[in-house]
């Protein structure tokens, strides 16, 4: 290959499993199908794409017009399709069993559609853990993307940080691309020409390979996007860019900068993501500290040198931020287990990999966890797995008892289950009910979310917070977008202070005031919420299972 600036393009489209049908119907209209036409008319230019389980699963019944434009894309190696996990699951934070279906589903799905099994892998959420070349390995897999934060985090220099690496874990190696910060904000928020400027910027230093990959919904379904990149013609015009340096610029897939450059050496990568996950897995009080040393960075101008050393938290702290998260997670791994143990059976482990979708488990930019119609069908899923195995679990039993430390908090539960219900008991919270199941009908009946503080309520609640105005007519980053909220909606921002578990013990000496309800989210001064219980016995026959416990000496 000549001396140029070569582009390596990824491009990640992603919908949760349960989303509504009108977001699938309106990203197909504003942007993947958009996307696919616009490429479809710039035959030379070349790049990755990655669609997740549920998209090729929307697509595939509900738009053929996706893979008609698709497959010619792809047969004349215009496009390399990307793999990863079938369902877009957080694969560190899942079994390695599961993790190796999650890929295997996907491969699979590819080669049957389009005639070859994947050599890339996206990361969902680009979530890193050193383990995850072992995880995966065997899987045919010969290549990620992450975050250039994850690379300076492992003490390269900001200037070294392009190309691609190889990372390993116990003999078992992986190549992973950097992809450029700079290149996020730029695509597609400011003109074509100042990215291709960057680039040559770039170029001039001698940088030959720089990574771009960040998610689909930016090209027509995030706010102003539609009317910016399609309708004004932003993505044509970046093409268009692009051929006018085609002697210095190449946007090229990353198969191929694989297949004619060699790695750059070793990397070994912490645990993270990129930098603004990394600040969402932090509690809000953190995440309002966080916020204030990277604002002062930035207004000091050191912000692009000291990156690296301004990290937040870890993906997995939304199981400690969130505890219904930490819920559904531990559930999930129950019924992985019990897939394991009491399978095969193609059926549950489907519902089980559907329920590993990763959106309902946190919350950034998008509603994530606050969604109930998301987190609904995690357990949807999930107890349609458990059905399916019932008949081999249960034989001939009519209840089931464990004492186990479910939610893994260093405290036991109580879960009773039969063929139609299943029970969770927590005695740290009053022998409340954090679970209450109906297998037939699938779904949580205790599915509810605690009213949690967030490390952005701090702009809602200013109302002289500065607001920042796009420049000329581009449309903001969506990390950029303003909080504009009516004043009537801040008086209501309240904070749960005890989970929204069923059956919990209240001591109350009269009836508790409206404000303390409405304003203070509280009955009463009282720590009768908080006392545990213990078990103590239980009792079954044919129509009833009772429990007793205990509570500050008394049988209750």
């Amino acid at each position: 290959m000549s001396e140029k600036m070569y582009l390596a393009f990824c491009v990640h489209s992603h919908q949760p499993v349960g989303n509504f049908p009108s977001v699938f119907e309106k990203g197909a209209r504003d942007c993947y199908l958009p996307l696919l036409r616009i490429l479809a008319d710039y035959p030379d230019i070349t790049m990755t794409l990655h669609y997740t389980g549920p998209l090729w699963e929307w697509f595939e019944e509900h738009d053929p017009e996706f893979f008609s434009l698709l497959k010619p894309l792809a047969e004349r190696s215009q496009i390399e399709l990307m793999g990863g996990g079938f369902y877009e699951p957080i694969l560190p934070v899942i079994p390695e069993a599961d993790a190796r279906d999650q890929i295997e589903f996907m491969s699979v799905y590819l080669q049957e559609h389009f005639g070859s099994r994947p050599r890339g892998m996206w990361c969902a959420e680009r979530i890193w853990d050193p383990g995850v070349p072992k995880k995966i390995s065997g899987s045919g897999i010969e290549y990620t993307l992450l975050d250039d934060s994850h690379f300076l985090s492992a003490g390269l220099s900001p200037d070294d940080v392009h190309g691609y690496f190889i990372t390993e874990r116990e003999g078992h190696s992986l190549k992973v691309f950097p992809i450029d910060m700079r290149l996020r904000y730029l695509i597609p928020f400011r003109q074509p020409h100042e990215v291709v400027d960057y680039l040559l910027q770039m170029k001039k230093k001698g940088v030959r390979i720089l990574t771009y990959g960040d998610d689909g919904e930016k090209f027509g379904m995030w706010p102003g996007t539609h009317k910016w990149v399609i309708e004004e013609g932003w993505l044509r015009k970046f093409f268009d860019e692009i051929r006018r340096f085609s002697s210095e610029i190449e946007l090229i897939p990353l198969c191929r900068v694989v297949d004619s450059f060699p790695p750059n050496g070793l990397v070994y990568l912490p645990t993270g993501s990129y930098q603004e996950m990394m600040e969402w897995s932090l509690f809000a009080e953190q995440g309002r500290q966080y916020e204030d040393l990277v604002k002062q960075a930035r207004d000091n101008g050191v912000w692009e040198s000291r990156r690296a050393f301004l990290r937040g938290g870890m993906w997995d702290n939304f199981f400690a931020k969130y505890p219904e998260s930490n819920l559904m997670h531990k559930k999930g791994m129950k019924i992985s287990n019990l897939v394991r143990t009491y399978g095969p059976s193609r059926d549950a482990l489907r519902h089980l990999l559907m329920a590993q979708t990763n959106c309902p488990y946190w919350h950034g930019l998008f509603g994530g966890v606050y969604l109930s119609h998301l987190r609904h069908v995690v357990y949807e899923n999930l107890l349609a797995a458990e059905s399916i195995i019932d008949e081999a679990r249960f034989g001939s039993d009519i209840w089931r008892m464990e004492r186990i430390d479910h939610d893994l908090d260093g405290t036991e539960e109580i879960l009773v289950s039969s063929r139609r219900f299943n029970c969770g008991f927590s005695p740290r919270h009053c022998a409340s009910v954090f679970a209450l199941e109906d297998k037939a009908a699938k779904c949580n009946f205790s599915n509810i979310l605690m009213r949690h503080e967030e490390i952005y309520h701090r702009k809602v609640l200013d109302p002289e917070a500065p607001r920042q105005e796009g420049q000329s007519k581009e449309p903001l980053s969506i990390h950029d977008i303003p909080h504009e909220t009516p004043g009537e909606y801040r008086d209501l921002l309240v904070y749960d202070t005890y989970p929204k578990y069923s059956f919990l013990t209240h001591c109350l000496d009269g009836p508790p005031p409206w404000d303390s309800l409405l304003k203070k989210n509280m009955l009463q001064e009282s720590l009768s919420v908080r006392l545990p219980f213990v078990y103590v016995s239980h009792c079954e026959s044919e129509e009833a299972f009772t429990l007793h416990f205990k509570a500050l000496g008394e049988s209750v």
